[in-house]
């Protein structure tokens, strides 16, 4: 079975004390909760200072960056490699909707920075989704994640991680039904390993989180806003814990 995994994304959030205090509270909160992954995605200038937080001893707590630069180095100032990443973190998201929206950032960006986090030893958390929900929906997340995919091997499947998150859904009153992400999520397998994971990343929170993770088709969650609630962040990641291993 693939193991459950809960990432909390912090986004451009905490100053240096908020960030050791967080990231304290996760640790100390999610040590004894097993059955499954959690892992911390801070602000690049705290990985660092992050990752002496968490322990090695606890190894279902993992760390990951929120980008990289698809380049090894370079005259790229403000840029940061796969290469500098991985000597403090495990994983690292790319494609995020704010990335692609705010960033320009298209499928072929997204495929070479997949294509370097793998060849760094990275794990790539490789985000998709559409801006509207339509009858397209299902083809055009599938095209997405295909493109997203196209420079690396099937052979490599199995050593990243898949987050489908409806734009349409992120921010608005217009969540995305249970029913409707499996759907999506059962198409987007066809493309992966049986061994990949798909989460779901839409404006999930401690409220909602149950009627997510009662679905198997969804591997877990990426967590926005309650990422940086460590009480309640806690709290989903029991609930993943106990429900998966209840299925």
């Amino acid at each position: 079975m693939r193991r459950p995994l809960v990432i909390a994304n912090w986004k451009m959030n905490t100053n240096l004390s908020d960030a050791i205090v967080l990231a304290t509270a996760v640790r100390d909160g999610v040590e004894n909760i097993s059955g499954l992954e959690v892992v911390i995605c801070p602000p690049t200038i705290w990985l660092t200072e992050v990752s002496q937080i968490i322990r090695k001893e606890i190894g279902h707590l993992g760390l990951g960056a929120q980008n990289i630069h698809y380049l090894s180095d370079g005259s790229y100032t403000g840029e940061t490699s796969a290469e500098m990443v991985r000597d403090v973190a495990k994983y690292v998201i790319v494609g995020h909707s704010e990335r692609r929206k705010n960033f320009g950032e298209t499928d072929g960006i997204v495929s070479r920075k997949t294509a370097a986090a793998l060849d760094a030893g990275l794990i790539p958390i490789v985000c998709v989704g559409e801006n509207e929900k339509s009858d397209k929906s299902v083809s055009a997340v599938v095209s997405e994640l295909k493109d997203s995919l196209s420079g690396i091997n099937k052979s490599e499947l199995n050593q990243i991680v898949v987050v489908y998150e409806p734009i349409w859904a992120v921010g608005t009153d217009q969540p995305a039904e249970p029913d409707y992400i499996a759907r999506i999520i059962t198409q987007l397998r066809e493309v992966l390993s049986n061994q990949t994971p798909v989460l779901y990343g839409g404006d999930v929170n401690a409220n909602n989180i149950f009627s997510f993770v009662q679905r198997p088709e969804i591997d877990g969650v990426l967590i926005g806003r309650d990422g940086l609630n460590a009480p309640n962040f806690v709290k989903i990641c029991r609930i993943v814990s106990e429900y998966k291993k209840i299925i």
